[in-house]
C-alpha cells in the first residue's frame, strides 16, 4: 500500500506513514470526475451525488477528486433537465479511477453521460 499524502510505500496495517507521518485510511481510493469540455450547456454545473450524498459540482472542462472507499458506489449525475445513475466500483487492485463524463444533448432533454472509466 502507498501513503495517501506523499505516495511512499507503507506496510500493510500501519496507521501512519514513516516518511511524512500522514495518518493512513485503510481501503481508500479516489474517483476523479472529469467533465469533457463542450460548447453546448457549458454554463451549467453538473451535481454529482455518491451513495446519496452531494460530493461535487463540476463545471465545463473541469475535474474534481473525491475520496472513495473500496467497494461499489451508486453515483448520480444531476442536471435540471435530466440525470443519470450508475454503479462505480473502486477495487483494491484499482483504488484510483477517473470517470470522464459529458453533457449528452438530446432532442427533448439533456442529461449527463459517462464517456469512459479509466484505472489510474
Amino acid at each position: 500500500m502507498f501513503c495517501n499524502k506523499c505516495g511512499s510505500e507503507v506496510k500493510e496495517g500501519e496507521k501512519f506513514c514513516n516518511k511524512c507521518g500522514e495518518r493512513q485510511l485503510p481501503d481508500m481510493g479516489s474517483i476523479v470526475f472529469a467533465r469533457q469540455n463542450k460548447y453546448s450547456g457549458c454554463l451549467i454545473d453538473i451535481k454529482i451525488y455518491m451513495d446519496g450524498n452531494l460530493v461535487a459540482s463540476v463545471g465545463n472542462g473541469k475535474e474534481v477528486t473525491v475520496p472513495a472507499s473500496i467497494g461499489t458506489h451508486k453515483v448520480a449525475f444531476d442536471l435540471w433537465s435530466g440525470n443519470s445513475i450508475t454503479d462505480i466500483e473502486v477495487t483494491k487492485e484499482h483504488p484510483n479511477i477517473k470517470v470522464v463524463f459529458k453533457l449528452g444533448m438530446g432532442a427533448l432533454t439533456s442529461k449527463p453521460k459517462i464517456v469512459e472509466i479509466i484505472n489510474l
